[in-house]
């Protein structure tokens, strides 16, 4: 079935796309020693999603998107992506300050978010409280840049887009990793900045 896109440059399967969007999605379908795995089919999914709407057979759905991430974007699906990848996040530093290792809330209810965002997103909120506390402790600043930049994408989405009760597409799926991306990058650039040179060391 690949064989006519790669020869003849025919539309990639849409079904296909939607398969590893899907799988992507199924986080807990991975084991604990195969998160690995779940990253590579994340990128995947999301490199699929990206360039089946670059060629989208149908020129007025096409898009392109960027490969970093695109903040004044208003689609319903990416801000939801958004969201769920900042709630990881914070819930993650606090295991992190703590010394937990399992998964965060975020991560277990992925599948169930890209059916249901409105109502799982009001269970991951619930679910991070604790995890704010812990953080408004030990990290306060973090904590607090992270709530700032949750307000900013909450007031991106346009009238009732954040209460329809409608599937997320792969969208939300290629925002998360986008903005994981940054976070990493972030923390990459932190650690080295606050690495002393060689010349410091002398």
């Amino acid at each position: 079935r690949l064989m006519p896109c790669i020869i003849d440059g025919q539309p990639f399967p849409l079904d296909l796309v939607i398969n590893c969007v899907r799988k992507a999605t199924n986080r807990v379908g991975y084991a604990s020693d195969a998160q690995w795995q779940w990253e590579k089919n994340l990128g995947i999914a999301c490199a699929l999603y990206k360039g089946y709407h670059q060629r989208h057979p149908n020129l007025t759905k096409r898009r392109d998107y960027a490969m970093a991430l695109e903040e004044n974007y208003h689609s319903r699906d990416y801000l939801y992506g958004r969201l769920l990848a900042i709630a990881e996040r914070i819930e993650d530093v606090a295991l992190s300050v703590s010394g937990e290792n399992r998964s965060t809330t975020a991560a277990r209810l992925m599948q169930r978010f890209a059916d249901r965002p409105f109502e799982t997103w009001r269970t991951i909120e619930l679910a991070l409280q604790p995890y704010m506390q812990r953080l408004r402790v030990s990290r306060a600043g973090f904590l607090t840049n992270q709530l700032k930049e949750m307000d900013a994408i909450l007031a991106l989405f346009q009238h009732d887009d954040f209460s329809r009760k409608e599937a997320l597409s792969g969208e939300f799926l290629l925002a998360y990793h986008c903005q994981r991306q940054k976070f990493k990058t972030k923390t990459e650039t932190e650690t080295t900045d606050a690495t002393p040179s060689l010349g410091d060391s002398e």
